[in-house]
């Protein structure tokens, strides 16, 4: 290379940094020479290395447009510096993921077309050498048949916390997809594809997801997929993938890539650039720097290694692990955590057998029989209430929940008129609260909330008292206006007894277009002729926490105000009866389903009045009536258990005087 490319760096921190180390170097050689760096979290002074400046357009205005930019950001962003770069018309060396959702990358590859420029993506592994020895069959494989990605990796409680995006769907309703299989081990799954010549999103027919998560976390940590390619069946080889960030061991054991072919088994250590042959002779072939290669592509014209059009069929895998049910959790029973604090990481049990096992069925972790890997999703039963974003009920039959999280039927999504999405489904603080229901967290000694059990004195413990709630029968039907939803259900005891049989309804009537009322109410009877008592945490002992009963989980809210007609915020409304309670806050949960709305609730029948509101706003937001505040409450044999609510859902920010109207109209 003769001449020198000018280049600004966005993203000092996290990897942004191995960029500058690799900057320095070429620097020292004449190859670049560095304009700017742009970070606004790093303090000025800090690096000395160029011009520090807070965005890209400031850099652009100080220094001129470089030859390249080289974007170091965080997935949110991706698509927006490199539009940016693109659009004044320098290059772009893009870290991985290339976007978190697949209309980013389309419109970007437009806006590359229309520029002119190009977008190299940063997965360094597809630099490798070792790949044209695979392509030129080196190793004299035959046709290849199955091409697998493993890997064990191990992330401490500290990786999560490393940014606010970190381990997230999405982030104040932006999509960010950070899980194991987009991420850390997105160089396994990238890496894969290219092996078995899967590059362009129109290469893959479609993506299997078997997803979980062993942290507390949004996204994945262990997962297994299927990538079907396009044609006809076996024209091309399948490509699977299993990885875990919740191995065993200290370290991170190398990930790998594995090719079948008809003439045996190669092993890809891809991270090394090594090929171990079927014969077990290793060769290291090195690789060629991805920035090198963007600079040689505008000065020599050499072909890019990895442009962004060849990422197409990674960001079909993106598409699916964004567009795929949260991944399931995997229950306690199968993991240990290992450390503390930050150091703190959990180990699934036996997980590196069970990536090798998935690897060798070129299939997913249920395929290979991992004991805790969940075959059966949530299946959406019957909706209620069409509105333009979708319906504004849908009921959940809620067989995608684990044991432990006590499975019941449930509603998600709940919608305003407008498509603000007002129901979280297993968020990563409690997989147990499930978008909005009934249920109880202490019947007759059996758990049917889900997670710990709270016995007085020793607090919340991980006990094998698990009910569930079968959903017997559904049925759906207009009045007067109104969708009707009515549900019949079983709570079946841990020890598998039927103890409660439930007749629950849910009527969804439209009032104008911005606002809507949902009624729901339930009727609890007896299976035998015993009391079955109800209770909660409050009346086992734990002061100002009896919830159970109508209990609505929200997504992620902002700038919340609850209150009722005496009290106002959470302490004060916590624990208090009121004739109403409103909600209102900015809803910030499901990407293109954010938005400001308000809630006004009230009791549905005299019993219901007395039971007192529960409320959460700090620890996470959600709100409901409970039954059995302090006190347990007995299901009388032959006397029905009635508990109802009325609820005024409205786009905007509403007062309670706009809204208390139609909380009596009939």
């Amino acid at each position: 290379m003769t001449a020198t490319a000018t280049v600004v760096l966005v993203g000092v921190r996290g990897f942004g940094a191995v960029h500058l180390s690799d900057l320095r170097r070429l620097r020292a050689s004449g190859v670049v020479r560095i304009l700017g760096l742009v970070d606004p979290l790093v303090e000025p002074g800090s690096v000395d290395d160029a011009p520090l400046f807070p965005t890209l357009a400031q850099a652009f205005a100080a220094v001129g447009i470089p030859d390249v930019v080289i974007a170091a950001v965080p997935i949110p962003v991706h698509a927006t510096v490199t539009a940016e770069a693109l659009r004044a018309g320098a290059d772009v060396l893009l870290e991985k993921p290339p976007f978190a959702r697949m209309t980013d990358f389309e419109a970007v590859l437009d806006l590359e077309r229309r520029t002119g420029r190009v977008v190299q993506v940063g997965f360094q592994s597809l630099g490798s050498r070792a790949l044209t020895d695979l392509d030129t069959d080196r190793f004299h494989l035959g046709t290849v048949r199955h091409v697998r990605a493993m890997g064990t990796w191990v992330r401490r409680a500290a990786y999560w916390k490393r940014s606010p995006w970190a381990g997230r769907r999405s982030l104040d309703g932006v999509d960010v997809v950070d899980g194991v299989v987009t991420n850390p081990l997105a160089h396994a799954v990238a890496t894969a594809l290219r092996v078995a010549h899967l590059q362009q999103a129109e290469d893959v027919e479609h993506v299997d997801v078997d997803a979980y998560r062993a942290n507390p976390i949004d996204a994945d940590d262990t997962t297994a997929l299927r990538i079907v390619p396009a044609g006809p069946d076996g024209a091309r080889p399948t490509v699977s993938a299993a990885l875990t960030l919740a191995a065993a061991g200290e370290a991170d054991v190398p990930p790998v890539v594995e090719v079948v072919g008809e003439h045996g088994t190669i092993t890809f250590h891809y991270t090394d650039d090594e090929v171990v042959d079927p014969s077990g002779v290793s060769s290291v072939s090195g690789r060629t720097n991805l920035l090198e290669n963007l600079i040689a592509h505008r000065t020599r014209d050499e072909p890019l290694l990895v442009p962004l059009r060849s990422t197409g069929a990674f960001m079909r895998v993106v598409e699916a692990m964004r567009t795929a049910p949260e991944p399931a959790r995997i229950e306690g029973r199968f993991v240990d955590v290992v450390g503390s604090g930050d150091d703190a990481h959990p180990v699934v049990r036996d997980v590196a057998r069970w990536v090798r096992a998935a690897a060798d069925v070129d299939g997913t972790f249920v395929d290979a029989g991992a004991p805790w890997a969940a075959a059966v999703r949530d299946d959406a039963v019957a909706v209620a209430a069409p509105g333009p974003a979708g319906p504004l009920v849908t009921l959940q039959d809620g067989a995608g929940t684990s044991a432990t999280s006590s499975p019941r039927p449930f509603l998600h999504p709940v919608r305003t008129v407008g498509g603000v999405q007002l129901t979280a489904r297993r968020p990563a603080d409690h997989d147990w609260h499930l978008g909005l229901g009934f249920t109880v967290a202490d019947v007759g000694g059996t758990n049917f909330w889900g997670g710990g059990t709270y016995v007085q004195g020793r607090g919340y413990v991980d006990a094998d008292d698990h009910g569930h709630q079968r959903l017997d029968r559904v049925q759906t039907s207009s009045e007067s206006g109104a969708d009707v939803i009515t549900a019949e259900l079983t709570w079946i005891g841990s020890d598998g007894a039927e103890l409660l049989r439930e007749v629950r309804t849910v009527t969804a009537r439209p009032i104008d277009d911005a606002t809507w009322r949902l009624d729901l109410r339930t009727v609890l009877r007896t299976v035998g002729g015993d009391v079955v008592p109800l209770g909660s945490p409050g009346s086992n002992g734990r002061h100002r926490a009896g919830y159970g009963g109508w209990f609505w989980r929200f997504p992620e809210t902002s700038d919340v105000e609850v209150r009722t007609a005496h009290a106002q915020g959470e302490d004060a409304v916590l624990g208090t009866t009121s004739p109403w309670l409103l909600w209102s806050a900015d809803f910030r949960g499901a990407p293109g389903a954010t938005g400001p709305a308000t809630i006004l609730l009230r009791s549905g029948d005299d019993r219901t009045a007395r039971d007192p509101w529960f409320v959460r706003m700090t620890e996470y937001p959600g709100v409901g009536s409970a039954v059995a505040w302090e006190e347990h409450v007995p299901v009388e044999p032959g006397v029905p258990f009635v508990r109802s609510l009325r609820a005024i859902v409205a786009d905007g920010r509403r007062s309670a005087e706009a809204l208390r109207r139609h909380l009596f109209d009939d």
